[in-house]
């Protein structure tokens, strides 16, 4: 419900509006089906009745148990419905009462669990460690933590909103948890995450991850549990810029450490190591045989596919090969459907993040003989260069004909949307003339954006590089031209505007 909310809401608001309507229905419905809310017995291991979501595990010791895992499962919808509403609570004021209400429940849920959580200034690493009734385990499977990671990430920016500050359970210890601890604990959970990633290489230098399930145990993850967590990795990743601000706002130097090599090495993995003619293996390695039964889990790989297309061609390809070898359904389930379709636009093409460097000069137009020259700032016209590098990864695949590839990038213009961004030649040219911003918060209330007149975009190669021996091998850019054009309205004179720069899209090509 999520992923067709965010999907919908970026073409049209309005028609989004039924999506989120449902999503906080489910919600709200969970929240009032939590343990402490209807009776239901004590969670025996930890000695108490939990503001969590609890059943009898009959694989375990057939008592009423709660965990951190479930219990995220289920903040996961309470805290991105209310986070979606307290974004835009003038648009959803329908929503307002009970986005308050989600995110006072699921701050009382991270509460009771919290003396299970190890988060200490002298360690890099969170992570939320087993009850000692409940096992030997020094700490619960990645996987496990990374549900909660997913909820937290949504709460943490639903409560730094207006909209809930206004509140009054928007107590300043609260605040204080939404905007410092909770951002904290992401970081140094995904820090615990990535330091179990094992960096690999093909024989062709492609990198790729190898990683476990569980700390101290080494054994490589089953498909299932990764594809969950590369999916709560993928909602943080949406949040980073925004919980990056939090933590330079509380004076903090950690940060969310996720970055696009990163990225582009769990796309290989899924590439090279987990799929192969359409089927998926039993885990990260390769391993456990490919008999199609696991071709359903791979929603949480098909984000990936921002960092190479090909991930969510493959993905769809497996899921509409079905199995077992008599089954006439395809192996389409509400999560995969939902990621194929709010990661679809990038299907055909790949979009470069990594850049070497880039440089920018930004300065006012003059006018024209007999041109009337600007009466305010803001009728000022600007001439503005960008240059750079930017890594584009582009391969061969030895077949002896041209692998061709659509690469779109942006280049750094004003920072991320948020109010700590400084970088960029939009933010330098608005603190150099003193140009005034719009109230407001910047990524919240308005953004900043440059409209074009004229362009004259140029792409070329900058590198190569030719493994071994080959015949007839080739490099190429065959077009290049402005990425289509946004529009948007006018902070300060609510007027259209058009021809909004989205960056430079390239055709490129590569013979092996």
């Amino acid at each position: 419900m999520v992923q067709v909310y965010d999907l919908v809401a970026s073409i049209d608001p309005d028609q989004a509006l039924p999506y989120l309507s449902r999503l906080g229905a489910i919600a709200s419905a969970i929240l009032a089906n939590r343990d402490d809310k209807k009776n239901r017995p004590p969670d025996l291991t930890r000695g108490r009745v939990m503001k969590s979501w609890g059943s009898p595990t009959f694989n375990r010791d057939c008592r009423w148990n709660t965990d951190v895992s479930i219990s995220g499962l289920f903040l996961y919808p309470m805290a991105a419905f209310a986070r979606r509403v307290a974004d835009n609570p003038a648009r959803y004021s329908q929503f307002t009462a009970p986005a308050i209400a989600l995110i006072d429940g699921a701050f009382e849920t991270y509460q009771d669990f919290h003396s299970e959580l190890h988060l200490a200034d002298n360690d890099p690493f969170a992570y939320y460690n087993t009850p000692p009734g409940y096992s030997t385990l020094t700490c619960s499977a990645f996987y496990e933590n990374f549900a909660m990671m997913k909820a937290l990430a949504e709460l943490a920016l639903a409560a730094n909103s207006n909209l809930y500050r206004a509140s009054p359970t928007a107590t300043p210890d609260r605040m204080q948890t939404a905007t410092g601890e909770l951002p904290l604990l992401i970081a140094k959970n995904v820090a615990f995450r990535n330091s179990n990633f094992r960096p690999k290489v093909l024989g062709d230098l492609t990198p790729y991850y190898e990683w476990d399930q569980q700390l101290y145990k080494a054994r490589a993850e089953d498909m299932s549990h990764a594809q969950f967590e590369l999916g709560c990795l993928a909602v943080i990743l949406e949040n980073q810029v925004r919980l990056n601000e939090l933590l330079a706002n509380a004076g903090r130097t950690e940060r969310v450490p996720i970055d696009p090599s990163m990225c582009a090495r769990i796309a290989n993995t899924f590439l090279r190591i987990v799929w192969s003619d359409n089927l998926l293996s039993g885990d990260v390695s390769g391993g456990h045989g490919r008999d199609g039964s696991k071709n359903v889990e791979c929603a949480g790989w098909i984000p990936f596919a921002q960092f190479d297309p090909w991930v969510w061609t493959r993905a769809r390809d497996t899921v509409f090969n079905p199995n077992p070898p008599n089954a006439t359904a395809p192996n389409l389930r509400v999560d995969n459907h939902g990621a194929l379709l709010r990661y679809r636009k990038f299907n055909s093409m790949k979009f470069l993040t990594d850049f070497a460097g880039q440089n920018w000069l930004i300065t006012p137009a003059a006018p024209a003989v007999g041109e009337r020259p600007p009466k305010t700032i803001h009728d000022q016209k600007w001439l503005l260069v960008l240059s750079g590098v930017v890594f584009a990864y582009q391969r061969g695949h030895n077949s002896g004909s041209w692998n061709h590839q659509t690469v779109s990038f942006m280049p750094d213009m004003a920072g991320p949307d948020d109010s700590t961004a400084t970088s960029g030649p939009l933010n330098w040219a608005i603190d150099q003339y003193s140009i005034p911003r719009p109230p407001g918060v910047v990524g919240q209330d308005y953004r900043v954006r440059f409209s074009l007149e004229e362009w004259s975009p140029f792409v070329s190669l900058g590198s190569v590089f030719d493994q071994a021996q080959s015949i007839n091998a080739g490099f190429a850019v065959d077009e290049w031209r402005p990425n289509h054009f946004d529009t948007g309205t006018d902070a300060l004179t609510n007027q259209s505007v058009n021809n909004i720069f989205t960056g430079v899209n390239a055709d490129l090509a590569v013979c092996d």
